[in-house]
C-alpha cells in the first residue's frame, strides 16, 4: 500500500510539471514577436476554379505540419516560399502597440476572420471540400476591399472573391449562398463584438506585408489558461485516485480490524 502512495503522489508531482512546462511553451509562443514562415501544404488539395481553398499546412517556427488559415486573397504565396512573419494576438489586435496586421487593427474584423477559421477546423467541416470552399470564401470576402466586380477571371487583386464564385456556379446555388451566410454571420454585431472568439488566434502577418508580399495566415495556439485548466483538471484527478485510494487503504485496515476482534 505504501508504494501504491508513493507512485500517487509520484503522478501528482509529474502531472504539476506537465503544467509547468504547457504554460511556458504557450507563454514563449505569445512572447515571440517573429517567426519563420515555411508555406509546406495545401491540405487536402481542394480547389475552386483555380484556387486551393483553406487550410494550407506550414512549418511555423520550426514546428512542421502546422494547419493555417489564409485570410489574404489579393496577395499570393506558393509552396515552398519562406518569409517573416509578425505575430499579433488576435484577441488583442485593437492594441497597436502589439503590431498592426495586414487589414489594421480591426477587431471586429478579425473576430470575424477567427470564427470562421474555427468553422473551418471543426471536425465536421475539415474534410469537407464543399464546407473548406465556402468557408473559405466567406474569409477573403470579409477581408477583400477592392472593386466589387471580377471581369479578369483571374483570383487576387481586383477581383471580388464572391464575384470570382460567381464566374464558376450561380449565385442563387446552395454553396454560393451559404457562402453568405458564413459572411452574414462573421460580419454580425454578435460575432465582430465578442473578442474571446480570438482566444487561442495569431495572426502571422508578412515582414514586410503589402502588395507583391507573401499572404497573412491565421494560426491556433492554445491560451496558457485553457492548459492552466488542463492542468488543473489533471491536479483534481490525480487527488480523487489518491483519496480512493486511501479510503480503500483505511477500509482494508478496519476489515482486518474487525475480523481480528471477532476472532
Amino acid at each position: 500500500m505504501h508504494i501504491r502512495h508513493s507512485a500517487i503522489k509520484l503522478l501528482a508531482k509529474n502531472l504539476a510539471l506537465i503544467t509547468t512546462i504547457l504554460l511556458a511553451t504557450a507563454a514563449a509562443l505569445r512572447a515571440q514577436t517573429t517567426t519563420s514562415m515555411l508555406l509546406t501544404g495545401v491540405g487536402d488539395g481542394n480547389t475552386f476554379g483555380d484556387v486551393y481553398v483553406d487550410p494550407y499546412t506550414a512549418t511555423v517556427g520550426g514546428t512542421a505540419n502546422i494547419a493555417v488559415i489564409c485570410d489574404d486573397w489579393s496577395d499570393d504565396s506558393n509552396l515552398g516560399d519562406s518569409w517573416t512573419a509578425t505575430v499579433i494576438n488576435a484577441a488583442t489586435v485593437s492594441n497597436s502597440a502589439d503590431g498592426t496586421p495586414l487589414f489594421g487593427n480591426n477587431q471586429g474584423l478579425y473576430n470575424g476572420v477567427a470564427w470562421l477559421s474555427a468553422q473551418l477546423l471543426n471536425p465536421a467541416n475539415e474534410k469537407n471540400g464543399t464546407a473548406q470552399t465556402e468557408i473559405s470564401f466567406a474569409i477573403w470576402q470579409l477581408t477583400y476591399s477592392g472593386p466589387d466586380t471580377c471581369s479578369s477571371g483571374t483570383p487576387g487583386a481586383g477581383c471580388d472573391p464572391l464575384a470570382y464564385m460567381g464566374n464558376y456556379i450561380s449565385t442563387s446555388s446552395t454553396e454560393y449562398l451559404a457562402t453568405v451566410n458564413y459572411l452574414d454571420q462573421a460580419e454580425s454585431s454578435t460575432i465582430a463584438n465578442n473578442n474571446s472568439l480570438s482566444d487561442g488566434w495569431d495572426i502571422l502577418t508578412p515582414d514586410p506585408k503589402g502588395k507583391g508580399e507573401d499572404q497573412e495566415f491565421m494560426m491556433f495556439v492554445p491560451e496558457p489558461s485553457q492548459y492552466g485548466t488542463l492542468g488543473a483538471d489533471l491536479a483534481l484527478f490525480a487527488v480523487a485516485v489518491l483519496v480512493l485510494r486511501r479510503r480503500g487503504f483505511l477500509a482494508s485496515r478496519l476489515a482486518r480490524t474487525e475480523r481480528a476482534l471477532h476472532s
